[in-house]
């Protein structure tokens, strides 16, 4: 049952992300005399405000919306497991200096470091990515930086190091694979909060800019209609729920089985 769950979870995403290869049609098609009408059997969210099918719009928004996300997590998750690599092995000063910086990065949450990136750069793509990567990135190099440090120390480790293989031999091969192995559920994890960051930076007007569909840019156009389109409404914020719960899903699936594992060791 865990594991057909789990694989209706990655069925949704990938759903999500290429649906909008099955629908013909221009998500930014206009039809002012159909503006908030209503859900039809060939138009089941209806329309907009603007005349466009909402489940076209909000089609076309998922593999933008999940593509950004999903690559501020991969940034985020690179520069952090190489901060973290780089302190437990050089020590002293250097882990001192990387780690007060990613102690400052902290200090901020997230979203509002994000927010502040993307509103000083101007909004877009660009700043979105680069705000979430950063607020992204201190979780990462924390943790790898531990994983590092544990495994550093170990015999096989000192031996390699005795040897004269070179450092990023010693990283790749010995120190690589448990920071891999520790820390890519958060990684999995935090795609579903990177989905939310991106749909919140949207709803603020620093996102991706309309007419192009954006899930959080959505909801905003739809706010000032919310008593006449409820269900226009409700779509990009579904399309949001499921695609964050179904990371969160994969994220507990995953972690029950690295419990298990460890447990049957």
């Amino acid at each position: 049952m865990m594991r057909r769950m789990q694989v209706a979870s990655i069925a949704v995403l990938i759903v999500a992300a290429g649906i909008h290869l099955l629908l013909p049609g221009d998500p930014n098609s206009q039809d002012l005399l159909r503006a908030l009408e209503g859900p039809s059997l060939l138009h089941p969210f209806g329309f907009d405000h603007l005349g466009r099918d909402v489940l076209l719009r909000v089609a076309h928004a998922a593999p933008r919306s999940l593509g950004l996300a999903g690559l501020c997590v991969v940034f985020a998750y690179a520069g952090g497991l190489a901060l973290g690599m780089i302190a437990a092995y050089r020590g002293g000063l250097v882990d001192a200096v990387l780690m007060r910086l990613v102690d400052l990065l902290l200090a901020f949450p997230g979203i509002l470091l994000a927010l502040l990136l993307a509103g000083f750069l101007g909004g877009g793509p660009g700043p979105i990515l680069f705000g979430i990567s950063l607020g992204l990135m201190p979780q990462f190099a924390r943790l790898s930086r531990a994983t590092a440090g544990q495994v550093l120390a170990e015999q096989h480790v000192e031996a390699a190091e005795m040897a004269g293989f070179r450092t990023t031999a010693i990283l790749r091969r010995h120190v690589l694979p448990p920071v891999i192995h520790s820390t890519l559920p958060i990684g999995v994890l935090s795609v579903g909060g990177a989905i939310l960051s991106v749909s919140s930076l949207g709803f603020l007007g620093l996102g991706i800019r309309p007419p192009t569909p954006e899930w959080g840019a959505m909801i905003s156009e739809m706010m000032p209609y919310i008593s006449e389109a409820r269900l226009q409404l409700a779509a990009p914020c579904l399309a949001i729920f499921l695609s964050v719960l179904a990371f969160a899903h994969v994220f507990t699936t995953g972690r029950k089985k690295v419990t298990a594992g460890r447990r049957h060791d």
